[in-house]
């Protein structure tokens, strides 16, 4: 089920990626923008699932969350990061 919600999610953000660039239906673009960053919150997902199961406070998971964010999206960014510039 959540594997579902994060493709709707996937698939919104491709939709409001195409619109804001003005990419044509069979530009593979903004898909492909929104999986890249549809994978990284999936794995950040999962890991606040992980460390929430293993007891984890809520200190400590927002403290591991939010650097693996930075880690995970500073990976993207080279590719990513004036795609959709507003």
């Amino acid at each position: 089920m959540s594997r579902d919600l994060h493709d709707l999610r996937e698939a919104a953000l491709a939709d409001a990626l195409a619109e804001a660039t003005g990419a044509t239906r069979d530009d593979i673009t903004p898909r492909a923008a929104a999986a890249l960053l549809g994978a990284v919150h999936r794995i950040l997902f999962q890991r606040i699932q992980d460390l929430t199961l293993a007891g984890q406070g809520d200190d400590r998971i927002s403290a591991a969350v939010i650097a693996e964010a930075e880690r995970a999206f500073g990976l993207l960014e080279p590719s990513l990061g004036d795609y959709a510039a507003a």
